[in-house]
């Protein structure tokens, strides 16, 4: 009998491979018109086999979800190391989800899929493995952010006048910052294509009105 240690790895192995295999295929073909069938033939395996390591094509789109709040949680972590202050800390954050953005955009379409989508979206007692991860992801996202906010009340950086609960203004700063992104990507709204707004200086113009709505002036 082999070692549990090598079974282990080779099921993440096996895992890892079914999950790049949907995530060539949905990005290239859309979640609603790709099919087990399509994940099972581009993983080289059979689609009983699909369902030994997920529960659904819901269930893959999670792990492919909690992969990329794993790799946004540690942009933000490496970024916020970096600070030295609350405010620092914040608009750091919202700089790396940025750049996250737009060096790894694989990642965040599927962050975007599971805001998008209502059937992966169970609730908690209902929720698999994979989204009870990455329940557990986004509030250790949201948490960094929150404490970002109280670190700058704590430092002086951020008006304590202006913040009602730290963790509702972590909420808003995340709102704001990706409804922007979102409204300046490609596939957004094309009016900047029609005159001259930038769509960097958009970016970089909504992080200085966040920044300065809650900072000490």
């Amino acid at each position: 009998m082999r070692p549990r240690s090598r079974n282990e790895k080779e099921k993440r192995q096996r895992r890892e491979s079914i999950l790049e295999a949907a995530r060539s295929k949905i990005l290239s073909k859309g979640y609603e018109k790709t099919a087990m069938d399509d994940i099972a033939q581009a993983a080289g395996l059979s689609r009983g086999l699909l369902y030994v390591y997920f529960k659904d094509k819901d269930d893959i789109l999670m792990g492919l979800v909690l992969n990329a709040g794993e790799a946004l949680l540690e942009r933000m972590r490496q970024a916020v190391k970096e600070t030295r202050s609350g405010i620092e800390a914040m608009t750091a954050i919202g700089e790396a989800y940025y750049r996250f953005y737009l060096e790894d955009n694989d990642h965040f379409q599927f962050l975007c899929m599971q805001m998008a989508l209502h059937s992966p979206t169970k609730v908690a007692h209902e929720a698999t493995a994979n989204q009870e991860e990455m329940m557990a992801v986004e509030d250790q996202i949201m948490a960094l952010t929150r404490d970002a906010v109280q670190k700058g009340i704590d430092d002086g950086t951020i008006d304590p006048n202006k913040v009602d609960n730290p963790l509702q203004t972590a909420m808003f700063v995340r709102g704001a910052l990706h409804g922007v992104i979102m409204l300046q990507d490609r596939s957004g709204s094309s009016l900047f294509d029609r005159t001259d707004l930038d769509r960097t200086e958009l970016i970089h113009y909504a992080m200085r009105v966040v920044t300065s709505e809650f900072s000490v002036r």
